[in-house]
């Protein structure tokens, strides 16, 4: 079982460009589909498709966002250099005076016109070409998304333990059940012979029409159906925790069908013990349920 929340990050090296190197960043959350998302420069845009395969390959569901993007990790590790190269910064801001001196245009500068010649004048690093870079993005992106997968079924394992607890305590509400729905007719018996009394007709409890009343009432709240089912709905989940597919639809599918089972023995109950026992299985449900919300 595997969620759908992770992170995952991968690098590799860039053939013949030394210490330069992909790094690529896999992130997912939970999405009733697949949606892949792909960050990475402009010159590798070529890519992308290649990129959604891998992803493709391995996930099923999930918002996914990769970010691929270069980097210089020795350096990064190297002492800091100022932010800007004043002397070439001097030098364009000289060029540019003279230009505008030989045109006759007015030389106004400000603040912004500085941080522009600034950041025109920073050393650019240039980035190779797709076809270059397609071996180490590859990788990069196959590294990110294996540690991405793997955190998705460390927690899916989680999931997993937590959901299957909660179902046996479901499993032990139902069991509980069974045998007070009986008492629940003896209990309208003797309810309705006490009532009857109260109003002055003490009718003999084997009297037709009591006998009738009191068929009526059982055939209403009979929850032998529901329980059956209910049980079988439980034993199926049980099941499906055990595949190794992805089963979060499956599951979100029988959590509903388990919430029916439970409403309809509630509304039919008429035994305290049974209502009390069916609002802590809805309560266990309700943790379910958001539990298999983020099942891939």
């Amino acid at each position: 079982m595997q969620s759908m929340t992770g992170y995952g990050a991968g690098s590799a090296a860039l053939a013949g460009v030394t210490g330069r190197e992909v790094f690529a960043e896999a992130a997912s959350v939970n999405r009733k589909g697949l949606e892949i998302n792909i960050s990475l420069p402009r010159e590798w845009n070529a890519l992308e498709g290649v990129i959604g395969e891998l992803a493709k390959a391995k996930l099923q569901r999930g918002a996914v966002r990769l970010t691929i993007s270069l980097r210089d990790p020795l350096a990064a590790q190297a002492a800091p250099e100022p932010a800007w190269d004043v002397a070439a910064i001097e030098a364009e801001f000289e060029k540019i005076r003279i230009l505008a001196e030989r045109f006759n245009v007015p030389f106004k500068t400000d603040l912004n016109f500085l941080l522009r010649l600034a950041e025109d004048a920073k050393p650019k690093t240039s980035t190779p070409p797709a076809e270059d870079a397609q071996t180490a993005v590859e990788k990069a992106v196959a590294a990110a998304l294996e540690q991405l997968t793997a955190a998705r079924q460390r927690e899916g394992e989680a999931l997993k333990r937590d959901m299957a607890m909660r179902i046996a305590i479901l499993k032990k509400h139902s069991v509980e059940i069974a045998p007070l729905a009986p008492t629940s007719i003896e209990r309208y018996r003797e309810s309705l012979h006490t009532r009857l009394k109260q109003i002055g007709l003490p009718v003999d409890l084997n009297d037709e029409r009591v006998l009738r009343e009191i068929a009526l009432f059982a055939d209403r709240c009979d929850i032998a159906e529901e329980l059956t089912r209910l049980a079988s709905h439980l034993e199926q989940f049980e099941k499906i925790l055990a595949e190794s597919v992805p089963v979060g639809r499956k599951l979100d599918f029988l959590c509903q069908e388990i919430h029916r089972e439970l409403n309809t023995v509630g509304s039919k109950s008429q035994h305290l013990d049974i209502t009390r026992r069916i609002l802590d299985a809805k309560n266990e449900l309700e943790r379910i349920r958001e539990q298999v919300q983020n099942v891939e």
